[in-house]
């Protein structure tokens, strides 16, 4: 483990912090030898957490902060699976229309009160009513029962074959009803544990220091298996390059952020790492304001999908990580419920312009048929990307300019205020095939354009309501038939990477899969 001085943790300025940090993972003693050294590791994260209610807003920078400080009914291990957390098990009844969960009846929060279901029935209910980031995970949720204080029972309006993968994933986490659920505070953004969070996670809130970093600490005496490290650090570092050089330097133990696409394999060789190589259900796509503007018209969609290098970007970006995207779910569906006869459009310059005159638009003198923005955050490669974008669309008459935002800028423009005509993002689009309805679902909480196609709901509904893996096929090859056809988004590349982690830091999410969500590090030490 990083040894940091007592002083160093307190303080936790960057220049500190980091200084104290050796690159072998041994002790680094403060300059003053009554000062106390204290275990941690650093992760690296590339922005300041929106607010550390886990489950009200999509919040990626806290969202490994999440995974340690709550738990979930059943928790997403780095390979995509589902595994137990406050869960120890779970059924559905034989007409499948009910999903019992049993409760770890040890599960406490922080400040020593019980978890029980009515904490699970509380956040559910919460969720669903105030329609928060991921309540089309409980779409199929009519009425939630809790018969004792370890069981708690969904009554569901249909099947659905998918539902405990989806409490698995984002914005699911369980959350104090007696903290949160105060009539002293007029809404949940005043209430003081949007910033002093209580979790029932092997790790507790010790601080946050806007854009240097967030501390946790662990549950002594905690009531599953206690973490091993003394302190989590998650260091705010916005620059994926600066990220990487620090984890050279010893200063950052585990990325959070991608290797940059000139680093990809520059350590592949190196005794001193293990290698992570892995494709997961994440796609970086490009979508569209589908509910007004230039993009109602799917011609002009159809357009940008053909006038797009998908090629070239993920020839300049990915370095050979990940996989181009060539079909409208994921290649992990391959040989289940992959259609290989819808695939992404080759690029075609000519037959975008065409497209684009057929919509009805003339070339100006100044060789655009019109003008447009593009809307993204400062993320990764986003930017790099969107700058080959930018060209690409010049090739067949479309005049872009990109508008690069802060994510939280970027959510109240696009997300809440419906403000843009394009924009691009990377999402999970899992564990369950069914990830995508998200995507492209009328209700789909990550919808960002607002597409809405009757019949694309009902092939994603029906889809769900079967446990046949044929069945299920021919329902999503329908899905994949029409997004073909509607082109709601543009699929650039699958996400993967290859993540380089010291051979002396063991127990992180990609060591033990069995036992650890995807970011948490409650096994993790250094040997």
């Amino acid at each position: 483990m990083k040894k940091l001085p007592k002083l160093l943790i307190a303080g936790l300025t960057v220049s500190l912090a980091l200084a104290g940090c050796s690159s072998s993972g041994g002790t680094s003693g403060g300059s003053g030898g009554s000062e106390v050294a204290q275990d941690a590791i650093i992760y690296s994260v590339n922005g300041d957490p929106q607010s550390f209610n886990p489950d009200m807003r999509t919040d990626d920078y806290a969202y490994a902060i999440n995974q340690n400080i709550y738990n979930r009914l059943v928790k997403l291990n780095a390979e995509d699976q589902v595994i137990p957390d406050l869960a120890e098990s779970w059924e559905f009844s034989d007409d499948g229309m009910t999903l019992t969960f049993h409760l770890n009846e040890n599960a406490m929060w922080h400040d020593g009160e019980p978890v029980t279901s009515e904490d699970v029935k509380w956040t559910f209910d919460t969720i669903m009513e105030n329609n928060w980031a991921k309540s089309d995970a409980l779409a199929t949720v009519d009425t939630i029962d809790t018969p004792d204080e370890h069981t708690v029972v969904l009554n569901l309006t249909q099947r659905d074959v998918s539902i405990v993968a989806k409490l698995g994933w984002y914005a699911t986490f369980i959350m104090p009803e007696h903290i949160w659920n105060n009539p002293d505070y007029a809404d949940f953004t005043s209430n003081p544990a949007t910033w002093d969070p209580i979790g029932s996670g092997s790790y507790k809130f010790e601080n946050y220091e806007a854009g240097v970093a967030t501390t946790l600490v662990k549950v002594d005496d905690y009531w599953g298996d206690e973490a091993t490290v003394e302190r989590l650090i998650f260091s705010i570092v916005p620059d994926a390059t600066t990220a990487y050089q620090s984890f050279l330097n010893g200063e950052i133990d585990y990325l959070g952020t991608t290797v940059p696409t000139a680093n990809k394999h520059e350590l592949d060789d190196d005794p001193n790492y293990k290698h992570f190589h892995y494709l997961s259900i994440n796609r970086t796509y490009i979508t569209f304001n589908m509910s007004e503007g230039i993009f109602t018209d799917a011609r002009l969609r159809q357009a940008v999908a053909m006038g797009v290098d998908r090629q070239g970007i993920y020839d300049r970006v990915a370095n050979g990580t990940g996989a181009l995207a060539e079909y409208f779910i994921s290649p992990v569906w391959e040989g289940t419920y992959l259609d290989t006869q819808y695939r992404m459009p080759d690029r075609d310059v000519e037959a975008a312009r065409a497209l684009i005159e057929e919509a009805g638009y003339t070339l100006r003198d100044d060789g655009y048929y019109f003008d447009m923005t593009l809307d993204i955050f400062e993320s990764g490669n986003f930017t790099n990307i969107a700058q080959i974008v930018q060209q690409n669309l010049k090739d067949i008459g479309i005049n872009v300019t990109l508008n690069i935002m802060e994510m939280a800028a970027w959510q109240d423009k696009v997300q809440v205020n419906q403000d843009f005509e394009m924009t691009m993002l990377a999402g999970y689009q899992g564990p369950d095939v069914s990830g995508v309805a998200g995507r492209v679902a009328s209700y789909g909480s990550t919808n960002i354009g607002l597409y809405n196609n009757p019949e694309m709901d009902a092939a994603l509904e029906a889809a769900v309501q079967t446990d046949v893996t044929e069945e299920r096929a021919a329902y999503y090859s329908e899905v994949q038939r029409i997004m073909s056809e509607d082109m709601p988004m543009i699929f650039l590349f699958e996400n993967g990477d290859c993540l380089p982690v010291s051979v002396n830091l063991t127990g992180t999410p990609r060591d033990v899969p069995d036992l650890a969500g995807a970011s948490e590090f409650t096994y993790a030490m250094y040997q």
